[in-house]
C-alpha cells in the first residue's frame, strides 16, 4: 500500500525550521534567503523523510532489518533539507546517510525536550554568586588544588557512557575550580545554610529528568544541564559548564553507583 504525502501545517512547518536553526544539516546552507527583486525572505528548503515515505527497492534492500515509524509521516520522521540535499538523499539513498539523519533528529528532540523541562525547573539566586565568581577568578596555576578533591571518586563517575573529550573537560574544571567554588559555597552557607542543599537538589532534580531523557549519554546530559544553568542565570556558557562540572563531583550527578 502506498504512503500518501500530507501537507504539514504552517506552525509544524516553524516547529521543523526551528530544529535547523535555519541551515540545511546535511550542507550547512541557509534555508530561508532573501531575492533582490523581493520584499520577503524566500523558503529554500523542502520537508524530507528520514524513512522513505515509499521506499523503492534498493532503499528496502538498504533499510533491511531498520524498523519504519509507526506513523510514518510524524514530525520524528520529517526533517528540512535544501532542495540538493533532498534530491541527493532520495535518488543516491546510502544507509550511512540515513542513518547520520537519524541521530541528528535524535538530537533535534532531546534539545528540544530540554529546552521544554528547563522551563519548568528553577534555580536558586545564590548560584548567581557562583557563576560570577567563575568569571571573574584569576587562578594561580602554579596552586592547583587537585589533591584536595576526591579526584578518584570524580573518574569513577566518568567511566562510563562519556566520550574522551568531554572526561577531560569535566576532569579539568572540577580540578581548576573545586577550592573557590567550595568556598564560595561555604560564605553562602553561613549566610543561609538551606540556600545551597536547594540549589543542589535542584541541579539533581534536573539531572534525573536529564537522564532519564537521555539514558547513557553523559555528553548529552552534562551539556543539557549547563544549558539550563546559562539560560536561567543568564551567564555564559563557559562559566555554566565549570559549574556544572563542580556539581559532577560533589552532588549526585553522574552518581558512580548507577554506572
Amino acid at each position: 500500500m502506498t504512503n500518501k504525502r500530507v501537507k504539514y501545517h504552517p506552525n509544524e512547518h516553524s516547529i521543523l525550521y526551528g530544529e535547523t536553526g535555519g541551515a540545511c544539516p546535511l550542507c550547512g546552507l541557509p534555508m530561508m534567503f532573501q531575492k533582490a527583486t523581493s520584499a520577503h525572505p524566500t523558503i529554500g528548503y523542502e520537508i524530507a523523510h528520514i524513512y522513505p515515505l515509499n521506499p523503492n527497492a534498493s532503499q528496502k534492500t538498504g533499510l533491511k532489518g531498520y524498523t519504519a515509524p509507526t506513523d510514518i509521516n510524524a514530525l520524528e520522521n520529517v526533517i528540512l533539507l535544501c532542495p540538493s540535499c533532498h534530491t541527493k538523499y532520495d535518488k543516491d539513498f546510502k544507509i550511512a546517510e540515513y542513518l547520520k539523519l537519524l541521530q541528528i533528529k535524535k538530537q533535534y528532540l532531546s534539545d528540544a525536550m530540554a529546552k521544554h523541562t528547563a522551563s519548568q525547573h528553577a534555580l536558586q539566586e545564590e548560584v548567581h554568586e557562583i557563576l560570577d565568581l567563575i568569571v571573574n577568578s584569576n587562578l594561580d596555576y602554579d596552586d592547583l588544588s587537585e589533591p584536595k578533591l576526591n579526584v578518584s571518586s570524580l573518574d569513577e563517575k566518568l567511566k562510563t557512557d562519556i566520550s574522551p573529550l568531554q572526561k577531560r573537560e569535566i576532569r579539568s574544571n572540577a580540578i581548576d575550580f573545586f577550592v573557590p567554588i567550595r568556598n564560595q559555597i561555604r560564605l553562602i552557607e553561613q549566610r543561609d545554610q538551606a540556600a545551597i542543599r536547594i540549589l543542589q537538589n535542584q541541579i539533581n532534580s534536573y539531572y534525573l529528568v536529564m537522564n532519564k531523557q537521555n539514558p547513557n549519554n553523559k555528553d548529552i546530559v552534562f551539556n543539557h544541564i549547563a544549558q539550563w544553568v546559562s539560560l536561567k542565570t543568564g551567564k555564559s556558557i563557559m562559566a555554566s559548564k565549570v559549574l556544572t562540572s563542580f556539581f559532577v563531583q560533589n552532588c549526585e550527578v553522574f552518581d558512580a553507583g548507577s554506572n
